[in-house]
């Protein structure tokens, strides 16, 4: 990688610095964009010497800026934006919206601001009302309403459309809660079928047992009898000699 080279901004560059401040940048970014762009210029032993120069123009340029970003923000007091997208279901998008989309908004309003002015934490994925920061200068910021709205011409307010989902939502909800108590009490009830179920074959079982009894003393009675009946009250002959 190579190392870092310091220039000299020469005007103020977002995120980098301010004008008169000396900063380490990639060579390539330095030549390919804040050289041919008049941004900045390498900080050499000549450029230093402009440094209080320009440092006192940027001081007199800051405060020009801060006047006028609290100036705009007069511009977004009760301001709410509508920015339309695509649904793909219920209130997800088709997509998201970002800064791009913001910036655009905020045009149709005559509000014109820059994409890097917008702090959005992540993209919008939602329909919805959002509370986003617009920082004007470094010291000045404001926060816009802004509202992902359906683009269909046909499709339900927005307040509408929140509403029917989040009662959907409760809804679903409700009914989850009440499916899994029915399905606490279920065994309870099974047990109770249960043990009446096993009640009649027990009494079953316990006739059934007397019934074997009976069948096994009379089973007795007749063997009895029948040995009884064997024996011949008649004298056994005589075998001949």
């Amino acid at each position: 990688m190579a190392k870092k080279q310091d220039i000299l901004l020469i005007e103020d560059v977002l995120k980098l610095g301010n004008m008169g401040d000396v900063v380490k940048v990639a060579p390539g970014y330095a030549r390919n964009y804040l050289f041919t762009h008049s941004l900045a210029k390498p900080a050499d032993g000549a450029a230093k010497r402009q440094i209080d120069v320009l440092r006192e123009k940027a001081a007199k340029n800051e405060g020009e800026r801060e006047v006028k970003a609290i100036a705009q923000k007069k511009s977004f007091e009760n301001l709410t934006i509508q920015v339309p997208a695509r649904v793909a279901h219920e209130i997800e998008l088709f997509g998201s919206i970002g800064t791009k989309e913001i910036v655009a908004a905020l045009a149709k309003s005559g509000i014109e601001v820059d994409g890097k002015q917008i702090h959005l934490a992540e993209k919008i994925h939602r329909l919805g009302a959002y509370q986003v920061e617009v920082k004007l200068h470094k010291k000045v910021s404001v926060t816009v309403r802004v509202e992902v709205v359906n683009s269909d011409p046909n499709a339900a307010s927005l307040a509408d459309t929140l509403a029917a989902y989040e009662a959907e939502k409760v809804a679903k909800a409700a009914a989850a809660k009440a499916a899994k108590e029915a399905g606490g009490a279920a065994p309870a009830d099974e047990a109770k079928a249960d043990d009446k179920a096993d009640a009649p074959k027990g009494d079953k079982a316990e006739k059934s047992a007397k019934g074997d009894k009976k069948a096994d003393a009379a089973k007795g009675d007749k063997k009895a009898d029948a040995a009884k009946g064997g024996k011949s009250d008649k004298p056994a002959k005589k075998q001949k000699a």
